[in-house]
């Protein structure tokens, strides 16, 4: 094996084990007579049609979690005001 003559790789050839032809060619016949009698609309992929589908639904997810009660005040926030007040109370008692 040199450097410079390197074996290709062999080929991917992969055979269906469970592939029915003609319930295939009878899928293709179907959909085509559907399309011609206009009772299907054409289902081609289209990626304009998806596109912005998936941040959109984060986005909105994340608004809605947002617009709580608790939205201006974090968990953390929360919690360090509960400390600052259970301390000054404390203090207080203390000082007494």
């Amino acid at each position: 094996m040199s450097f410079f003559k390197q074996p290709k790789p062999r080929r991917f050839h992969h055979e269906p084990i469970y592939y029915d032809e003609h319930h295939d060619r009878v899928n293709r016949i179907e959909e085509r007579a559907r399309k011609e009698l206009g009772l299907e609309k054409n289902k081609e992929f289209n990626p304009e049609d998806i596109r912005g589908a998936f941040t959109g639904n984060v986005k909105r997810k994340l608004d809605h979690k947002r617009s709580g009660l608790f939205s201006v005040l974090s968990s953390n926030t929360g919690a360090i005001l509960v400390i600052i007040l259970v301390l000054l109370l404390v203090w207080i008692y203390l000082s007494r």
